[in-house]
């Protein structure tokens, strides 16, 4: 898994959240990856996907989209799959 961390709201990406991110995660691996304790999710998550590649990361890579410190974030978590492993 790779985890990047932004300082830009969801507007910023080219964000789908109707469709599911690439890779067999849980709301709750995606929110663990983000930073979020499980325990303490803020109002106003959303989860989705890359709808093209943005910054480097692939069509598909999840999006987490969050407020924190009274700034948005935007987390994009990218699956490695086993080809990717092995490069």
């Amino acid at each position: 898994m790779r985890v990047r961390h932004y300082r830009v709201s969801a507007e910023a990406a080219p964000v789908d959240f109707f469709a599911d991110p690439d890779g067999d995660w849980s709301y709750e691996a995606l929110i663990e990856a983000a930073g979020i304790h499980p325990g303490a999710v803020p109002p106003g998550v959303l989860i989705g996907a890359l709808a093209r590649p943005w910054r480097g990361h692939p069509e598909g890579a999840a999006i987490v989209s969050f407020v924190a410190d009274e700034r948005p974030r935007l987390c994009v978590v990218e699956h490695q799959g086993a080809d990717q492993r092995a490069a």
